[in-house]
């Protein structure tokens, strides 16, 4: 009744959409006085005159057009036409007409090059006035780091990277709470699931990204996935330029990191870029143990109590991505047509499991990433703008898990010969992890102020492979696994103040695999199709010129991913074919005051509060008898959790900020499974999520350090980790606390001027050498220093 209910009070607001009001139409070109070319991206920006109340804000297109759709009648505006280099233009105008056509025709304005205030709106502040609760940080000025991605990342309020070691080593996200598989991630809205760990946030290079847009809790239909905990969209620079960077970078532990990316567009509108990295580290670090193996010339071996300072052995990582892309732009039939294709190679050492109680000496794996890749954007003029987007890839991947050493290994790097091969079990296991994921988005404007959004996102996993050691039923049977999310909006904007977006969404799954469903050895063909609905609105409102309000709720799913139902391929981590989905009522509140209008300061304060309700919930845990993981559903378990981050800028010549994250996550199981007996974690802490951490950062930008021309960037950042358990705190043991954690990184860039665009960066991070751990407690790497050449050219 509740769906029947829901769908109905969709079709009204799709009715309302289409009801047509009188609007004022301005269209425009900007141009330069001087040459009359046109001025591409450009920032206009239209107020009206009385009481100064925002309209709208675009930028201009390939030929310095603009379009405006008015709701209503105003009697005047103040149009606000702003670019770099070029005097500001402020154009009082009364529309006579239900269209007007308006030029602009800007001077250069030498003594404002570098200091030019742009009123428009750009990319990323769209986004920020969107009605969901969404963070995102701009890469610009971290680009001539070493950092990757998940780096990136880690510096958002209420996100915390969870790794699993140094280079190449599994990176999680957590999120107010949510970790791994409950948050989602994209690249321009895409799906990432089912591209190679090759091609994950540890391993690309920050400048592959314009800027990163992380969304806690509801998320917006165009990303069309499964998110229960919120999603990180990965957006990269499609500008219209030629230009070519190339970094090296060398560190501890014998760390080299390699970046080439080229891209040109020729006036005809013909697209060719080329990515290309690789990342290549021994990861010997030193790690801190309390006990090892000690292995007796008798062929016994005995468990030795003691605290030793030990460097890993068997952790070497490699990576090599290339990624193509060639097509065409700014045509009449399409906006963007690309095809791309990625080719990846991977190669991983293990060197312990899912807790470092399990040690490895000889256990590897490698993989090869095979994936064509299709976008298509067109923007049409029907229908005042009718939107539509398509983009696809499917990676014909490979992958080879290996364990045949006869033999154990401690910490040591010592090893005992044992009678039958395999440190964890005895594979040489081949295997092809096919992955497709397509996404098609809609988007129509029937009226001003008003949209009619449609999405729909495809992701497959099949997964089957031979090992050569012995016959196994489940490797050699595929396994796979289809899920369709499906989404409809409708947003209303009310002149620029108020804007409100309500949404429906269909989740689809269907899993087909070779098992035993009651967990046995009878195996069988089985295969499962579920459905669900679920939807939610999200509502935001601009008090004033300053402050942002918003408010969103929604009733979500996530559907157990390929990994959770199949396992890893490596047998680290076991699949559970049994796993229910995830259902969740979220709630979210935000608030966002800028204080902008102080000359040359800038103060942005963020605070949010989020609470959810889970049913079904998926966690990962841990065997202490082989170390391997798996994921069970536990119940019922509720969540709220507040974050705060404070920045402060002045000029592009300083920044200080820091963030701080609370999370109150408890298990609402009551009784154990099938009994009236309460269960012992009833209202405990879920284990092995941070409850409580924050960062803090500074940056100082010196200009004409030495010679003219020369930017100096020093930036300093601080990460905070409350303790916490990575076991149910019923049973009261230290050994299981992750302890209290601080860290501290400085950035060091010196760039040699326009003219030669060469950068050359140093850095140190964990300076003070802290023990830091996470997941189920295993320790990162220690004090580390790495140093970057850099060069770039654009035009």
């Amino acid at each position: 009744m509740n769906q029947v209910k829901m769908v109905l009070i969709f079709a009204i607001l799709l009715f309302l959409s289409c009801v047509n009001v009188s609007a004022q139409v301005i269209k425009g070109r900007v141009t330069d006085s001087t040459t009359n070319e046109a001025l591409s991206y450009a920032a206009v920006e239209i107020r009206s005159f009385e009481d100064d109340v925002y309209i709208g804000g675009s930028s201009t297109n390939e030929k310095g057009e603009f379009e405006f759709h008015l709701k209503g009648r105003y009697p005047k505006i103040r149009i606000t036409v702003s670019f770099l280099g070029y005097k500001t233009i402020q154009k009082v105008y009364a529309p006579a007409t239900e269209y007007s056509y308006l030029k602009f025709e800007m001077q250069e304005d030498s003594q404002t090059l570098n200091e030019v205030v742009v009123k428009g709106l750009s990319p990323a502040e769209k986004v920020q006035r969107l009605a969901y609760n969404v963070s995102l940080v701009e890469t610009a000025k971290l680009k001539s780091t070493t950092m990757d991605l998940s780096n990136v990342i880690d510096k958002i309020s209420g996100v915390k990277i969870r790794s699993t070691g140094g280079v190449g080593s599994e990176a999680n996200v957590t999120l107010n709470g949510f970790s791994g598989r409950h948050v989602k991630i994209f690249i321009d809205g895409v799906p990432m699931d089912g591209m190679s760990s090759a091609f994950g946030l540890n391993n690309i290079p920050v400048g592959l990204a314009k800027r990163v847009e992380v969304y806690k809790g509801v998320v917006p239909i165009e990303l069309g996935g499964d998110a229960l905990g919120g999603a990180i969209n990965i957006v990269t620079d499609n500008s219209r330029c030629t230009r070519v960077n190339a970094s090296y970078s060398f560190g501890s532990f014998n760390t080299h990191k390699t970046n080439v990316y080229a891209e040109h567009t020729t006036k005809k509108g013909f697209y060719v870029s080329l990515n290309a990295y690789q990342n290549y580290s021994d990861n010997d670090y030193k790690v801190n143990i309390d006990s090892y193996t000690k292995f007796n010339e008798d062929g016994s071996n005995q468990e030795v109590k003691e605290n030793l300072t030990v460097r890993r052995f068997h952790a070497k990582y490699h990576n090599e991505v290339a990624i193509l892309k060639i097509g065409i732009v700014d045509k009449t039939f399409a906006d963007r047509l690309l095809l791309g294709f990625m080719g990846g190679y991977e190669y991983k050492q293990t060197q312990n499991a899912s807790t470092m109680d399990w040690v490895y000496g000889a256990r590897y794996t490698t993989a090869n990433t095979l994936m064509p890749q299709l976008t298509y954007e067109k923007r049409f003029k029907v229908l005042k703008g009718l939107h539509v987007s398509l983009n696809g890839n499917y990676n014909f991947g490979k992958s080879y898990s290996a364990d045949t050493a006869s033999c154990n290994y401690n910490w040591l790097g010592q090893s005992q010969p044992k009678g039958v091969p395999g440190e964890l079990s005895y594979m040489k296991y081949r295997y092809r992890d096919h992955n497709g994921a397509a996404n098609f988005r809609m988007a129509l404007f029937p009226a001003d102020g008003q949209s009619v959004s449609l999405s729909s996102t495809l992701t497959t996993f099949s997964r089957s492979g031979k090992d050569e050691t012995a016959y196994k039923p489940t490797y050699e049977h595929p396994s796979q696994s289809m899920k369709i999310v499906t989404g409809l909006s409708y947003k209303y904007d009310y002149k620029g103040k108020w804007n409100t977006s309500a949404f429906v969404k269909h989740y689809m799954n269907h899993l087909e695999a070779y098992l035993d469903p009651e967990g046995g050895i009878n195996y069988q063909d089985f295969s499962n199709t579920t459905s669900y609905w679920g939807g939610g609105w999200a509502s935001t409102y601009f008090w004033g010129r300053h402050t942002q309000l918003r408010l969103s709720y929604e009733y979500a799913l996530r559907l157990p991913t390929s990994r959770e139902l199949f396992g890893s391929g490596d047998d680290i981590e076991r699949g559970n074919s049994n796993l229910k989905p995830e259902s969740s009522n979220n709630v979210n509140i935000s608030v966002t005051a800028n204080a902008v209008d102080l000359t040359d300061h800038r103060l942005t304060i963020d605070a949010a509060f989020q609470y959810r309700e889970i049913k079904d919930y998926i966690r990962r845990t841990t065997n202490n008898d082989s170390g391997r993981a798996s994921s069970q559903n536990d119940g019922r378990v509720r969540n709220l959790g507040t974050d705060l981050s404070i920045r402060y800028t002045f000029k592009d010549a300083f920044f200080v900020g820091g963030n701080f994250s609370y999370i109150d996550m408890r298990s609402l199981t009551r009784y154990v499974t099938g009994t009236q007996q309460e269960s012992k974690n009833y209202k405990e802490r879920v284990p092995a999520i941070p409850y409580m951490y924050g960062n803090g950062e500074a940056g100082l930008t010196l200009r004409n350090v030495f010679v003219k021309g020369t930017v100096l960037d020093i930036h300093y950042m601080m990460n905070y980790v409350q303790k916490f358990s990575y076991e149910w705190n019923v049973y009261q043991n230290a050994e299981l606390d992750i302890p209290t954690q601080f860290s501290h990184d400085l950035f060091v860039s010196y760039n040699f001027g326009k003219k030669s665009e060469f950068t050359v960066s140093a850095e140190c991070t964990n300076i003070f050498n802290a023990r830091l751990y996470d997941n189920f407690k295993m320790q990162k790497p220690g004090r580390a220093f790495a140093i970057k050449f850099g060069y770039s050219f654009m035009k």
